[in-house]
């Protein structure tokens, strides 16, 4: 080994020939590199694609399902604003609705199940407009709206029906009126043939004692204003008051101004010895 090592020279090969300076084509070999596919790139490519666009359309249907909400979100708080006037406030009348649900629901406890399960809403529409006037004809607005932009032709029906109610509704209170007026009619007929056969003043007797009543109002109040408005004396202790006496004036009813029926009661004043039993 270390003869070999001994007899190779710097810059000489083993064969002691002299190196050359510059590299030739025999020193650097053409080297080919045969590449050789892996079998499996082909599918985890097709694989990675697939799963890349899968992704993409979760991603896709994802931002809409959220874009979708938002306007939800916002359509819902411009409707409820538009239902919810700002002069109305939900308390206490919300609560007011409520107790007349409950009330309803109490109030039929001991009834059948249709009448049970049909009292607490009707209490409850019932009572809204009382007690949530504004709000509940928004409600009633917003509903109407819909019904005539999504079902145009169940809202012709629906106010169709709700015109020939009202429409029958009028009817029965004018001919409720109608009959009231007949009967008054007649029982003033009848009064007055009772008056023409027996003699008696009965009308006028009733009108009479209705004039009386609201005189006696009339005379109370105006005696009640003078009170209040008579000032209060201050008296000093230096000063004994003087004896008062007030006299009140009683009147007495003499007769009636009577044109057809009386119109007004007649009255003068009654001295106190001269007072009569009436």
């Amino acid at each position: 080994m270390a003869s070999a090592e001994g007899s190779v020279r710097p810059g000489r090969s083993i064969s002691g020939e002299k190196l050359p300076i510059y590299p030739t084509a025999e020193s650097n070999p053409l080297i080919t590199l045969i590449e050789k596919p892996n079998p499996l790139v082909p599918y985890i490519a097709q694989s990675r694609e697939a799963v890349t666009g899968v992704l993409k359309d979760a991603r896709g249907y994802l931002q809409s399902g959220v874009g979708n909400w938002i306007g939800f979100e916002r359509r819902v708080e411009s409707e409820v604003k538009s239902i919810l006037p700002a002069d109305e406030s939900l308390n206490p009348g919300l609560i007011y609705v409520l107790i007349a649900g409950l009330s309803g629901s109490v109030l039929t406890r001991t009834r059948s199940l249709p009448i049970r399960f049909i009292s607490p809403p009707l209490f409850t529409l019932l009572a809204s407009p009382y007690f949530l006037p504004k709000t509940s004809h928004n409600i009633r607005k917003y509903l109407s709206d819909f019904e005539d932009e999504n079902f145009p032709d169940f809202a012709k029906k629906h106010d169709h029906f709700i015109q020939t109610g009202l429409a029958h509704t009028q009817m029965t209170i004018n001919k409720i009126k109608d009959y009231k007026d007949d009967v008054k009619d007649f029982s003033s007929k009848q009064l007055e043939n009772l008056e023409n056969q027996t003699g008696l003043q009965l009308n006028q007797n009733v009108i009479s004692s209705k004039i009386h009543n609201e005189l006696s109002k009339l005379q109370n109040k105006n005696n009640s204003t003078i009170s209040s408005t008579t000032p209060n004396n201050t008296i000093s202790p230096e000063k004994s008051p003087l004896p008062t006496t007030q006299t009140t004036t009683e009147y007495e009813r003499i007769g009636y101004v009577v044109e057809q029926k009386p119109v007004a009661e007649v009255v003068v004043p009654v001295k106190t010895e001269e007072k009569k039993l009436v």
